[in-house]
């Protein structure tokens, strides 16, 4: 009782949530897994014709420790104008750590570049083969989800610049939508369909929900209410790389095809009723939270916290919390006696999943405050 007693007197900041706040202290990183082996553009990328295949590969993170088996996954695509980057970009090396701290396992990938800014026809096919590959990576997670322990159901795709464009085409195009420009023509070869590049799972390839950092979409007309998948998006309205409404990348008419910003999407989303957020901050540039072309330049600024925090509080949400969170003994109601029942599986060394709250994979004392703070309102 008197264990009870001052179970009910502990700081409520104690009190954290996996995948809203950081319940671990350290990851695990396992560097360069190949998910794909795709046809890639040789340098200065003139020319489509002369591909070379290479293997795509990404580094994993994990919550060091962790011993949970289904755990949702969220893939970071960097920035770069599918011109440069690699998963090693400050951000998103950050982002993938914060991620993994927080209960997620989180990948940084790696996807072909290849774009001639003076080519419609290219800009459309390099971002085409962003999501080819992004859809190869998802294959590949479906596939041998049981070995990574995650959820199959819950792969998210977090994007900056380009890296968004990959996440939003691939949430909201088909193949019947395919541009003109992706079937080839004279010596450059067809790129095929969305899910037929790099390996040969055959699982869904669209993500369960989309983070878009200034990312757009080439045509707001392939959102379609089929393909209903929660987005939250963050831009600048002085961004001059990729504006927030309608507009050419880099506000200059260098051949690169009109692009949709996120609020151009948002209002679309809006009217077919498809779940989303927006956050257009007024006057900021392009990876306003303090990156240059994904490395830290002036940050990371307070926006880099606002951002992960909305991002994550959104995320959570999209995640299973069907069951009465706190009932511990199945009775329909969270009151004092599922503290008890609490109390007696940590007690009896005991795991249940139900009675982990804060889903760090053991049963303990930060169970119980969290379970008082929910009787207690």
């Amino acid at each position: 009782m008197r264990y009870l007693v001052c179970i009910l007197f502990i700081s409520i900041s104690l009190n954290q949530t996996r995948y809203i706040d950081e319940v671990f202290d350290s990851v695990v990183k396992t560097e360069d897994v190949v998910y794909a082996n795709s046809p890639d553009l040789p340098f200065l990328f003139l020319f489509e014709w002369n591909t070379n295949n290479i293997d795509l590969d990404m580094d994993i993170y994990e919550p060091e420790g962790d011993t949970l088996e289904s755990r949702p996954l969220i893939l970071f695509f960097h920035s770069g104008a599918f011109f440069s980057g690699n998963n090693e970009l400050d951000d998103m090396v950050d982002l993938s750590i914060a991620s993994a701290k927080r209960g997620y396992v989180a990948a940084s990938v790696n996807y072909r570049l290849g774009l001639n800014v003076l080519s419609t026809y290219s800009g459309e096919r390099a971002v085409y083969r962003g999501m080819q590959d992004a859809s190869a990576v998802i294959r590949y997670f479906r596939e041998y989800h049981d070995l990574y322990n995650i959820d199959p159901n819950k792969i998210f795709i977090w994007g900056s610049s380009a890296g968004a464009f990959i996440g939003l085409h691939l949430a909201y195009s088909d193949d019947d939508e395919r541009p003109e420009s992706t079937f080839g023509g004279s010596n450059d070869p067809d790129l095929g369909c969305i899910d037929c590049v790099g390996n040969n799972y055959l699982h869904n390839s669209k993500p369960n929900a989309v983070v878009s950092c200034w990312g757009a979409i080439g045509d707001l007309d392939w959102i379609e209410q089929e393909n209903n998948i929660p987005s939250i998006m963050f831009h600048g309205t002085s961004d001059l790389v990729v504006p927030h409404d309608a507009g050419l990348p880099f506000t200059i008419n260098i051949a690169l095809p009109l692009v949709y910003g996120s609020s151009e999407i948002q209002n679309k989303l809006n009217l077919l009723e498809i779940e989303n957020e927006a956050y257009i901050e007024s006057g900021e540039p392009h990876e306003y939270w303090g990156t240059l072309n994904g490395n830290w330049l002036n940050g990371p600024n307070e926006f880099y916290d606002q951002i992960k925090n909305n991002a994550y509080d959104f995320l959570f949400n999209q995640l299973d919390q069907s069951s009465l969170i706190g009932d511990i003994n199945n009775d329909n109601t969270v009151n004092v006696l599922d503290i008890v029942e609490t109390v007696n599986i940590i007690l009896s060394n005991q795991y249940n999943e139900n009675a982990d709250l804060n889903q760090d994979g053991s049963n303990n004392i930060l169970d119980i405050v969290i379970l008082v703070n929910i009787i207690i309102g």
